[in-house]
């Protein structure tokens, strides 16, 4: 082989090397870009479901809140209604105490009257006593 010859065969060594680093290089570029667009994809993929966690967890809470003021609203409703019923008991308490004080002092009144008759009887008696036969 004439030196031209391996001149021309070098540079075309070379030249081919040259052409497999640039396709080398090239696939390396894909193989990053791939990645690379992988990347995003699981990244947006996380993202949204963190977003649905995170929408979830908001709803779970105001759902548990809205159960909180069911529970509160019938607690109270609860409450309102012992109170009634508390409020009307007493009154009816009261009124049967009214009553019974009425009765006592209705009694006293006719033991009172009972009294002042006997002792009018008996003044009657001492007055006027009664012939023994």
């Amino acid at each position: 082989m004439s030196s031209n010859q391996n001149q021309q065969a070098g540079q075309q060594w070379n030249n081919q090397q040259q052409r497999q680093r640039q396709q080398q290089g090239q696939d390396k570029n894909c193989g990053i870009d791939r990645q690379r667009q992988q990347d995003r994809q699981h990244l947006n993929r996380q993202q949204n479901q963190q977003n649905n966690q995170g929408l979830n967890a908001q709803q779970r809470q105001q759902q548990a809140g809205q159960q909180l003021n069911n529970q509160q609203q019938q607690q109270q409703d609860r409450l309102s209604y012992d109170a009634q019923q508390n409020q009307q008991n007493l009154s009816a308490q009261r009124q049967q105490q009214q009553g019974q004080q009425n009765n006592c002092a209705q009694q006293f009144k006719q033991a009172g009257q009972i009294g002042n008759a006997q002792q009018q009887q008996q003044q009657n008696q001492q007055q006027h006593p009664r012939l023994i036969h």
